[in-house]
């Protein structure tokens, strides 16, 4: 399931693994590797660390499969409060050095962005406040985020990273070049540039750049794409640092901008123009974008850089076109401040579906290795659904799975291995899942990859009964409580049960643990991705297995999950997504990479491909015209329902009509060489957004599109 193997050399297999500027480590196990880092980042002695079995084995070179590992790790969550019916979460963006499994289980390390957070409704001194990641020098998930419908989420973003510590990574054409580069040793002790080739065989804006800076994307949100909620075309680049080392735009020089934000956002105003920021805003992102834009090197000299890439010059130009836009260019911070709407009963519009969502970095030619670094988090809604299914399950998981790497692989050495990146659960390879017997919980999958699909296989031991996909809870009628034991493939079944897990999918589980102590694993195309461990804790026994709830017991869907009405389908369209092999250039390395499209074209900034009218009902049918990968098709605000599908593999490779009621999705692989027909809502939000694959290596370079929805009505008459 991993990305096709298109030309055999170092850069055919794209996104495999690390560069070789990432530093190998030694170990024995897990456990000691991870300790040793822990160790490293707070200043303790190795030896401290180590666990009892420890020998000098430690040391060598691992050449067994990997071990055991340890018990899952729970996320610590931000939660909404129950009084203000508000999230305050402060998320900020960081980096160090980090040191993590390679395939072979062999340790790496490199410097990794990553997300750390805390409650910002809890009035403590920061060092006295509970701060995520609690462990250092490893990678993990940022925070879940935790909030009911109705509630407000209020984040103050915030990029600390140092970017004196990625001298590769460029934000705009600093040196000259606008892809980030990398060089290393190639055929007879040469240098070669390894990416983006020489001459280059990707260019801006497709190809992997500006890592260092960021935003913030909710997956599954149902919300504005405009503004300071769901806007993934904002670009906050890192904060200037003080004499002091420290940096300048922190929760403290912003909190008094802030919280005014904060409180119009409340009574639902948003900055959708530069007029609409607090002048003290305003006045002091002028000074700072100035000062970049006076200070940037180019070509080696500071104070040089062109007008067409001065961040100032072009927040200019949005704020006075017609009609003026929010400018994208921000310095050190910005305010994410969004309603989840409750459904106000109205046919042409929905209201945000309670379940299981996710949020994670969405900068442009940065997603791939901002989720490579581990830049993401789920972000849980909790509603109606919820609360039916409480009764029936006494824990819930939130399983957040990632690959890692400090580098990707088409930015790494040219003889480096190309085996793919490992697939870790919550920061963790191989955790053990602890159930008592009879037990039921609820587990919330979420696939943060950046590239692997993780097609979970039937269970043996356990059981379990999907209740929901992408965050979307099942209508009862597609609730089976009698299908206990399904797997997920990649793509997604024509035929019950429907769910996937592809990159960008989420799937709810509840999970039923047999009568007797055991070990079960739980494996993704005959993969260990976790192992069960059934054994009675200190808590009391469970007499008899946790029922499964039953179809008049499953949660009623709201009535804006009803099915989308065909009838009412206004304009249809075709997407068609293509990855081809490129062709060698010369007889050495480096070759360049596939190429991956939409309708035959690399995303193109400032073109808006497809444009639709608030309301309207569409009907697009999605093609993956290549041999390959299924490419994930990603849009954003709204989800859709699949309603006819060709897959090669499946059915003779015939068209079938899928049952109703369907499935709702907003993340769906579409077979290689064939196709999905889907059925979607523009409702309740305007302005401007992106569709996607979700492959982000694909993403970053060129498989997306800009999406705008328009109102048909206007303030102007003509009597």
């Amino acid at each position: 399931m991993f990305e096709e193997r298109i030309v055999n050399n170092h850069a055919g297999t794209e996104d495999r693994c690390e560069s070789s500027s990432v530093t190998r480590e030694s170990d024995v196990t897990r456990r000691n590797f991870l300790q040793q880092a822990m160790a490293v980042a707070t200043g303790l002695a190795i030896s401290s660390m180590l666990p009892h079995f420890a020998t000098k084995a430690w040391a060598r070179e691992v050449t067994s499969p990997c071990p055991p590992g340890d018990a899952l790790q729970t996320i610590m969550e931000i939660k909404s409060s129950s009084t203000t019916k508000t999230l305050q979460a402060v998320i900020k963006i960081l980096d160090e050095n980090k040191t993590y499994l390679a395939p072979g289980c062999v340790p790496n390390t490199g410097q990794m962005r990553y997300i750390s957070g805390y409650d910002a409704s809890v009035t403590l001194p920061l060092i006295r406040q509970r701060v995520w990641p609690f462990t250092h020098g490893v990678p993990a998930p940022g925070p879940t985020l935790r909030a009911r419908v109705g509630d407000r989420v209020q984040i103050t973003l915030l990029n600390h990273v140092n970017v004196k510590n990625f001298p590769g990574t460029l934000d705009v054409a600093e040196h000259g070049d606008n892809c980030d580069q990398n060089k290393s040793v190639g055929p007879g002790g040469t240098s070669v540039n390894t990416y983006p080739g020489d001459p280059s065989f990707e260019n801006p804006p497709n190809c992997f750049h500006g890592s260092s800076s960021t935003n913030l994307h909710f997956h599954g949100a149902h919300t504005s794409p405009s503004g300071i909620a769901d806007n993934v075309l904002l670009n906050i680049r890192p904060s200037p640092r003080g004499r002091d080392g420290k940096p300048t735009v922190n929760e403290q020089t912003v909190k008094p901008i802030f919280d005014l934000i904060f409180a119009a956002c409340a009574h639902g105003k948003q900055p959708l123009v530069w007029k609409d920021w607090p002048l003290q805003w305003r006045t002091w992102q002028q000074k700072l974008l100035q000062a970049y834009d006076n200070t940037a090197v180019w070509h080696g000299q500071a104070g040089t850089l062109p007008v067409d890439q001065r961040l100032w010059t072009q927040n200019v130009k949005e704020m006075n076109q017609m009609p003026p836009e929010l400018p994208q260019y921000y310095i050190g911070a910005f305010p994410n401040c969004f309603q989840i709407p409750e459904w106000n009963g109205k046919k042409y519009s929905m209201g945000q579906a309670p379940g299981t969502h996710w949020y994670h970095a969405h900068k442009h030619g940065s997603t791939a290795l901002n989720l490579a670094n581990g830049m993401a988090g789920a972000l849980i809604i909790e509603g109606d659904y919820d609360d039916k299914l409480k009764p029936f399950f006494t824990k819930q998981r939130v399983l957040v799975v990632q690959q890692f790497g400090a580098v990707l692989n088409l930015l790494r050495s040219a003889s480096a291995p190309q085996s793919p990146d490992l697939v870790f659960v919550n920061g963790q390879y191989t955790p053990v899942i602890q159930m008592n017997p009879n037990e039921m919980q609820l587990w919330r999958f979420v696939n943060a990859c950046h590239q692997a699909a993780v097609p979970l296989d039937a269970p043996t031991g356990i059981k379990w009964v999907q209740t929901a996909q992408d965050g979307v809870q099942f209508n009862p009628a597609n609730y089976d409580p009698t299908v206990t034991n399904a797997s997920f493939p990649v793509p997604a079944r024509s035929h019950a049960p429907f769910g996937s897990f592809a990159p960008g999918n989420r799937i709810d589980l509840l999970v039923q643990a047999p009568s007797s102590p055991g070990t079960f694993p739980v494996t993704f195309g005959g993969t260990l991705l976790f192992t069960v461990k059934v054994a009675q804790d200190s808590g009391p026994a469970i007499p008899s297995p946790m029922p499964f709830p039953t179809k008049v017991q499953f949660p009623q869907m709201p009535g804006f999950l009803a099915d989308v009405n065909p009838g009412d389908v206004t304009v249809r369209r075709d997407l068609h997504f293509k990855t081809a092999p490129a062709t060698k250039r010369g007889p050495n390395p480096p070759y360049p990479p596939p190429t991956h499209t939409i309708n035959g074209k690399q995303y193109n900034e400032g073109t808006i491909d497809q444009t639709m009218q608030l309301g309207a009902t569409e009907e697009w049918t999605l093609y993956n015209d290549a041999v390959g990968p299924a490419h994930p098709f990603h849009i954003h605000i709204n989800p859709f329902q699949v309603v006819e599908m060709q897959d090669p593999n499946q059915n003779g490779g015939a068209a079938v009509k899928l049952p109703r009621p369907w499935i709702w999705w907003d993340n769906f692989g579409i077979p290689p060489g064939g196709y999905v027909k889907i059925l979607t809502r523009f409702v309740d939000y305007t302005g401007m957004y992106v569709l996607h694959c979700h492959i982000l290596g694909h993403e970053d370079r060129g498989m997306m599109q800009l999406v705008q929805v328009v109102t048909n009505t206007t303030n102007m008459t003509h009597k």
